[in-house]
């Protein structure tokens, strides 16, 4: 019984410390930094900076470079890009684990277990 009571006492002390230890992080001098008004760093600048980030990212999908074999973006993953081919002439079926996506004006058919791309229709 001792023992176990001595597991369960040293069991919880390393929990609480190691907690106390993740959490100081957040306790050190650096955190003024982020709350300082007076800082040229703030969310805003940072927001601006990742959206810039983004914009270059996209542009870089935007000009038609979508090639048979390239790696079809995560991005564009989402229900909201898949396309029904019934709905379309122009598209083929699709086989099994293949599904039609309509990014910039372009269909893409992407293999649905390797994200590749298989071919594209302008």
């Amino acid at each position: 019984m001792n023992k176990i009571f001595t597991a369960i006492v040293l069991s919880l002390s390393t929990f609480a410390a190691t907690s106390a230890m993740a959490d100081s992080r957040y306790n050190n001098h650096d955190n003024h930094r982020y709350h300082s008004s007076n800082n040229s760093y703030n969310n805003h600048d940072r927001w601006d900076r990742s959206n810039r980030y983004d914009q270059r990212y996209n542009n870089r999908w935007n000009n038609n470079s979508w090639r048979s074999g390239h790696n079809f973006p995560s991005q564009y993953h989402s229900s909201r890009y898949a396309v029904n081919y019934k709905n379309y002439r122009h598209l083929s079926k699709p086989s099994r684990y293949q599904q039609w996506y309509k990014v910039n004006g372009d269909y893409v058919l992407v293999n649905q277990r390797d994200h590749r791309i298989i071919r594209v229709v302008r």
